[in-house]
């Protein structure tokens, strides 16, 4: 699996990265081939806040593996996987890393209107979303004043504007909410072996739950601000708490 991905990060790396960030890249990949794994996650992170593509994510997350440290790994996988270029390698990659976890997490299933959320925020986004709804507004304000100028169909253009109209502003206001939950809430990944879940954001708290490495959290970025060095999450088993920092990386 792994020689598999690391060719694909090269050709679709080789279109995104420029200049001396290109020759950085390709002297990542020369490590990575010769099995220097730390050196090569040096160089790659050194350009991570310069270019952003699947195939530096997927390079990154295949060293992890390498070098055993799997939350790290199924992190870098996560974020190669929001590439299209990179989505099915990514899957594979993530399969692999999920089966050597020693601990698995209980899932509980999503809310229909979270998943509702989540395929929105995937599949249409909140820019578009909120471009159809201005656009349905317009329209649904220019068939009501059509009733001005045509007096043969004033009745259902009056009906159908303000329907228009209507299912215009829920729009809207679906795409602001999107917006909401994008800002207020992330995804993490566990890094560490373990570490305690607790009510309260100290480490003498009263521990809710053990969590392991490769865990998935939902992060509430509106109740973690005020505490520095702590992070409020959401389990994927629906139990809440607090979590170091430290211990997780945010998606």
């Amino acid at each position: 699996m792994v020689p598999l991905i690391l060719v694909f990060g090269f050709s679709v790396e080789t279109s995104v990265a420029q200049n001396s960030s290109l020759a950085k890249f390709d002297e990542a990949n020369n490590l990575l081939e010769t099995d220097d794994y730390r050196q090569a996650l040096a160089a790659y992170k050194s350009i991570s806040h310069q270019n952003i593509s699947g195939g530096l994510f997927l390079n990154m997350a295949i060293s992890y593996v390498q070098l055993d440290s799997l939350g790290k790994a199924k992190y870098y996988f996560l974020k190669a996987r929001q590439f299209d270029e990179t989505r099915e390698r990514a899957e594979d990659g993530l399969q692999f890393v999920e089966s050597r976890f020693s601990r698995q997490s209980a899932v509980l299933p999503k809310l229909p209107w979270e998943r509702f959320f989540d395929w929105l925020g995937t599949q249409i986004s909140v820019t578009n979303l909120l471009g159809l709804g201005l656009l349905l507004l317009n329209l649904g304000v220019c068939a009501y004043v059509g009733t001005w100028f045509f007096a043969y169909f004033r009745k259902p253009m009056r009906y159908g504007g303000i329907g228009i109209a209507a299912i215009s502003l829920l729009i809207i206001l679906s795409s602001f909410y999107l917006k909401h939950l994008q800002n207020r809430y992330s995804s993490a990944v566990m890094i560490h072996q373990q570490a305690s879940v607790l009510e309260q954001p100290e480490n003498e708290a009263t521990m809710v739950s053990q969590a392991y490495e490769g865990y998935t959290f939902t992060v509430d970025h509106a109740r973690s601000r005020n505490e520095q060095g702590w992070s409020y999450v959401r389990m994927s088993n629906g139990l809440y708490g607090w979590v170091p920092t430290d211990n997780i990386m945010v998606l």
